[in-house]
């Protein structure tokens, strides 16, 4: 299996092998069949075409047309060329935007422009950015020394110049001969050990099962890609060997790069050793948990959210009338969606939260992860709430989340929400949903609600979503309290 020595390498290819020289390989060579959608590249999608709506729209045309015409903007323009070893290199530009510069067409010159999300502007960013302005400078015959990179956060559109350095251009000219390289090869490079990224992949699911089968330290909760290496620098190369070391030896190697890094041993070695036998490890024998086991009831509350413009368009919850030990029929739980349709309606939120939770002021509000109560808190504070209000439903919160990680170590490769529902046993209605997809659902029910019906039931997907969510956290309740 070797790659075409006429097969182009293109914008998409190198962002691939960018986030991971794998995925890059498995865009060409894997199976597509084992392939994830991800809500992910649909909202990078429409978050670029917002960004470039917003641009100058006065004078524009299509593809190089446009800019032998002097166009302001110019959509759709396709390059390609030999940028390295006679490889074609080529790009679908979305946009360019006419500046000053001495082109082939005349006195102007056209500089490219991405849209990116995320709070800071990353190397694929700048390589990118790089690759599309040396095919552009290829084409005019003129090199513009600036690209753009556009981003839009609470609805305001940020544009950012950056410089095209010779470094960067090194790094991108590297970067292609080593892309070349790893498409060239007959076996896919390794598995990232930075495993963060995956949960984004569309590949995740093929990636999971080989590292699982390979016994890849980043399956252990607490390892990450710097870790990893550490641990194979003093001769550990899998979980089954991690699980055997004792701790102080394993302490005392560990504390030459850090102490931190020492003190993160014994937790290290029982999570390996729980990944290794699939078994769960009580940490603390002494369990109470009162507070869950005494309550006459529970609130379970989860939210959705577009972190973009910081906005908090859905909180859900379940009231559960009687004690958690109790059996739990999940088709007589009521769940309560509580839209928040704009942030200049937070007031009669905020007003119908206090009058659900205020029915049962003696029930606990479990959630899973800090998000929610620091959510909650802020909005009681914006609305006026006094300290005692704001006090006293502080001390009705209980992580769930902190609960696990205090008194459990679980065969996961991490400690969300899904990782522990999946692991005892819950599953989500909706297959492949995630919070990225919900957050997709949300934006296309809100553009379409007032226009056509076409996205009506994405509504009923996020409360499903969301309503699971809640579900899962009680479950996860429930299996502490059980065990």
């Amino acid at each position: 299996m070797k790659c075409n020595k006429s097969k182009p390498i293109n914008d998409h290819l190198l962002r691939s092998w960018i986030r991971c020289r794998r995925k890059a390989w498995l865009d060409i060579y894997g199976d597509k069949q084992k392939k994830l959608w991800t809500a992910h590249s649909t909202l990078q999608l429409n978050h670029q075409i917002d960004c470039f709506h917003n641009l100058s729209q006065k004078s524009y045309g299509i593809g190089i047309q446009a800019c032998e015409e002097g166009k302001n903007i110019a959509y759709g323009v396709r390059i390609k060329y030999p940028l390295i070893k006679n490889r074609i290199i080529k790009a679908n530009l979305p946009i360019l935007r006419k500046t000053s510069g001495e082109s082939i067409w005349g006195n102007y010159a056209y500089q490219p422009i991405l849209a990116r999300q995320g709070k800071k502007i990353t190397r694929e960013h700048k390589l990118t950015l790089a690759m599309t302005s040396l095919l552009v400078n290829n084409l005019q015959k003129f090199q513009v020394q600036k690209g753009l990179i556009l981003h839009k956060e609470n609805e305001v559109l940020k544009v950012e110049k950056i410089k095209l350095s010779d470094n960067i251009n090194t790094d991108l000219i590297g970067s292609l001969l080593n892309l070349e390289k790893d498409i060239e090869s007959r076996n896919p490079p390794p598995i990232t050990s930075n495993r963060k990224k995956c949960i984004i992949c569309s590949w995740r699911k093929d990636c999971d099962a080989v590292a699982i089968k390979e016994g890849r330290l980043s399956e252990v909760s607490g390892i990450g890609e710097k870790r990893e290496l550490l641990l194979k620098k003093i001769g550990i190369n899998n979980i089954e060997e991690l699980a055997k070391i004792k701790h102080y030896k394993l302490k005392e190697k560990l504390e030459v790069f850090g102490t931190q890094h020492g003190d993160i041993s014994k937790q290290i070695i029982l999570q390996s050793q729980s990944r290794s036998t699939n078994r769960a490890i009580k940490l603390n024998p002494e369990i109470e948990l009162n507070n869950l086991k005494k309550a006459k009831g529970l609130y379970i509350y989860d939210i959705e959210s577009d972190p973009d413009i910081k906005h908090d368009f859905l909180h859900g919850f379940i009231r559960l009338p009687k004690n958690i030990k109790n059996e739990i029929s999940l088709e007589q739980t009521k769940y309560s969606p509580l839209l928040n349709l704009e942030k200049n309606t937070e007031s009669f939120l905020w007003k119908r939260i206090t009058k659900k939770l205020s029915i049962n002021r003696d029930y606990p509000i479990i959630h899973y992860g800090e998000t929610e109560p620091i959510s909650l808190l802020k909005l009681g504070l914006r609305q006026g709430a006094n300290p005692h209000e704001i006090e006293e439903l502080k001390k009705r919160f209980i992580d769930i989340h902190l609960l696990i990680r205090e008194y459990w170590c679980l065969p996961v490769r991490n400690y969300g929400l899904k990782s522990i529902a999946e692991w005892i046993g819950f599953e989500w209605k909706q297959s492949n949903a995630d919070g990225a997809r919900a957050l997709l659902w949300w934006r296309q029910w809100k553009k379409s609600r007032k226009i056509n019906k076409m996205y009506s039931r994405n509504l009923n997907s996020i409360f499903e979503y969301n309503r699971d969510d809640c579900i899962a956290t009680l479950m996860i309740a429930k299996w502490l309290i059980d065990h």
